[in-house]
């Protein structure tokens, strides 16, 4: 039985070297073509001059299989755009998920709108559709899923309750790039409206920035005035029909999406093939359950690889504990969330005084501090039942996925020393 390296043995490996972003000479040079030209932002007071970001939106949309795309400056502000261009006013409610990052929610919260926390399905991670619809009030105007970790919501039991209650939809898909359904459905294009990013971590990315979708021409219309200070597409340019914003993508951050676009195809079928090998490898491990994956599906982005951890099967070992032998042996990973969204300062912090913009039409505000009791599956999911690992370690060779099974392996042959080592000395 070889010894955990936490402990002073051999590590399965050492690290894994920096592997994201991947690039090459075509994005460095796409980054000189757009500085000789001096075109350095999408619109220009030359009409023939091309816009890398206008081809980019042309390809991005072909891509996901939706009619329009509207490239911004972060996901955070392509949801800013939808939850203004759907009408989702102050007091409204939204139901989404507890088990998200926080840009989901504070999109509501900037439009004085209350964020209603559904629980998540502990197989999938994702939010509960046989919960929503117990959720639904008179003031619900929308609902916000979010695909994951590249794992699809259920998106037809979600548009079945949408189109039942007249409500709208906004699907999350920030890392869902290139998901879609066997019938050809992508993500961002089943909704009304869907989102976008290409932070740094996204499996598309140029460090930031993010992109509107939709096959709706009334709302493709009205999130490129968003976009744009609130002018028109046709209209005269110093004319501004609604209040908006700059949220514009620059012409260096398109330059490199289109390189990086032509990568994401391949990318993302070495990620499933090295998905479905780690899986294998992993197979019979008692304690460690991956995420199910969504049977509707046909291609998975794996932006995360996700596991649901069982410490009663490895003698009460604490995923703290685990983390940091599986660190130890050069396989990096993390816990994922702390805390559920509800229990963020944020929500302790929310002026719900009589006179607030969130209680206009409401006589009591939502209490977050009662969310806990309803969403059993979010708490445990972030206090030590989850493993994640990042998605791009699915790049690597075969070989190198191989380590990450063997670490794991080996961290179950030697649970009872990780055990031993945890009890406090008397």
């Amino acid at each position: 039985m070889n010894k955990l390296a936490l402990f002073g043995g051999k590590p399965v490996r050492k690290s894994f070297p920096q592997n994201w972003p991947e690039f090459g000479q075509d994005e460095e040079e796409s980054l000189r073509e757009v500085v000789r030209s001096g075109k350095w932002w999408m619109y220009s007071y030359v009409p023939e001059t091309l816009s890398r970001v206008a081809k980019f939106e042309r390809k991005f949309a072909r891509f996901q299989r939706v009619k329009h795309c509207l490239a911004v400056s972060s996901g955070s502000a392509a949801l800013e755009i939808c939850v203004r261009a759907l009408g989702i006013k102050p007091g409204d409610e939204v139901i989404t998920t507890p088990y998200t990052f926080i840009a989901t929610v504070s999109c509501l919260l900037n439009h004085y709108a209350f964020p209603v926390f559904v629980d998540i399905d502990p197989a999938t991670y994702q939010i509960d559709p046989r919960r929503v619809e117990a959720a639904i009030t008179e003031r619900t105007k929308a609902i916000i899923p979010v695909h994951f970790g590249g794992n699809m919501a259920d998106m037809d039991s979600l548009m079945l309750l949408a189109r039942k209650y007249n409500l709208k939809v906004i699907e999350d898909a920030a890392q869902a790039h290139s998901a879609c359904y066997h019938d050809g459905r992508s993500a961002g294009g089943i909704g009304d409206m869907g989102i976008f990013s290409f932070q740094w971590s996204k499996n598309l990315t140029c460090g930031e920035g993010g992109a509107v979708t939709t096959s709706d021409e009334r709302l493709a219309d009205l999130a490129w005035s968003l976009r744009h200070y609130g002018r028109e597409r046709n209209g005269i340019w110093y004319q501004h029909y609604r209040s908006g914003w700059n949220l514009r993508m620059s012409e260096f951050q398109a330059a490199v999406l289109l390189t990086q676009l032509k990568r994401l195809k391949s990318q993302t079928l070495r990620r499933m093939r090295n998905y479905r090998l780690v899986m294998k490898l992993l197979d019979g491990l008692p304690g460690v359950k991956p995420m199910a994956l969504n049977p509707a599906q046909k291609v998975f982005p794996h932006h995360l690889v996700i596991f649901r951890y069982f410490p009663e099967e490895w003698g009460n070992v604490p995923l703290e504990k685990f983390l940091k032998a599986l660190e130890a042996e050069g396989i990096p990973a993390g816990p994922g969330y702390p805390i559920p969204l509800y229990r963020q300062p944020v929500f302790r912090n929310l002026d719900f005084s009589r006179t607030s913009p969130f209680m206009i039409g409401r006589k009591k505000p939502v209490n977050y501090q009662e969310c806990a009791d309803s969403c059993p599956n979010a708490e445990a999911a972030c206090a030590g039942h989850t493993i994640w690992l990042a998605g791009r370690l699915l790049l690597f060779e075969p070989k190198d996925i191989r380590t990450v099974a063997e670490a794991f392996w080996k961290l179950w042959e030697n649970r009872a020393h990780l055990l031993e080592q945890n009890k406090p000395s008397r």
